[in-house]
């Protein structure tokens, strides 16, 4: 069934033509060890409260240091969405260790050009934009050429509203990584006020009753 909104909402204004956009950040501090060779990992949730009610994009900074990035599988939950950040970069038949990067301050984003997976250094620190790994499967079975399905697109359409969880595991022995903090920007729409609806449906009786 088509629905059509009557001009006269928006002809006076009532009724924008495109629902407002908004945008939330969220820092949160850990300082936190990942235990070395443990894939139990380590947890971290926080609540989240915004007028965001339908996500329309995601994006997460995550900020580590001492470790190996190889060894590193990482994912954040919402309701029903889930998206691997890494598991396992640089990992791949040739080097099954994976990135040696000791430190880093990424901001995955779905729309960023590169995989972190395949683009990010052997060694060295790391500040830049990737998109996420994505690729949900067992750590243990991750290469470069795995599939990748869990992206942060997973939560559009999701209200923003509830606990937010970054979960982090160091899978092989050897080295061993401090989550310094990650950070979550949520653009999206609120929900209508009641009032915006009840006047909605009250013009459009009246525009109805006038055909």
């Amino acid at each position: 069934m088509k629905v059509l909104v009557p001009l006269a909402l928006l002809a006076c204004g009532l009724l924008p033509l495109h629902a407002a956009t908004i945008i939330n950040q969220f820092d949160f501090t850990v300082n936190s060890v990942i235990p070395d060779d443990d894939p139990i990992g380590f947890s971290d949730t926080r609540p989240v409260s915004t007028p965001v009610t339908s996500i329309t994009g995601v994006t997460i900074q995550l900020s580590m240091n001492g470790g190996w990035a190889g060894d590193l599988y990482a994912y954040v939950t919402h309701a029903s969405g889930f998206a691997v950040l890494l598991n396992r970069p640089g990992r791949s038949l040739t080097n099954l260790a994976g990135s040696g990067v000791s430190e880093f301050l990424i901001l995955f984003d779905d729309n960023a050009l590169f995989d972190i997976h395949t683009a990010m250094p052997s060694s060295g620190s790391v500040a830049d934009l990737f998109q996420p790994d994505a690729r949900a499967i067992d750590p243990d079975d991750s290469l470069d050429t795995s599939d990748r399905t869990a992206f942060l697109s997973s939560f559009n359409g999701l209200d923003a509203n509830g606990d937010w969880t970054l979960f982090v595991a160091d899978v092989a022995a050897g080295d061993q990584m401090v989550l310094s903090g990650w950070s979550l920007t949520i653009v999206g729409v609120p929900e209508p006020s009641t009032g915006v609806i009840a006047l909605l449906g009250m013009m459009t009786l009246l525009w109805r009753r006038r055909r």
